[in-house]
């Protein structure tokens, strides 16, 4: 089974999804922040670097 197929990810990493260009990165840490909500993890400034690194391009 070829990934490539339900997730064209480009030379550069990018995935489009929507109309939306996502990093593969961002969507890293776009699941460690779903992760950490689902388990009700209560640290502000984990939540608030998390997000500071995917508004930093």
């Amino acid at each position: 089974m070829n990934i490539l197929k339900f997730l064209p990810i480009d030379k550069d990493g990018k995935i489009s999804f929507l109309g939306f260009n996502f990093y593969t990165d961002d969507l890293l840490i776009l699941a460690i922040l779903y992760f950490l909500y689902s388990q009700n993890v209560k640290d502000k400034f984990l939540y608030i670097a998390l997000i500071l690194l995917l508004i930093n391009k």
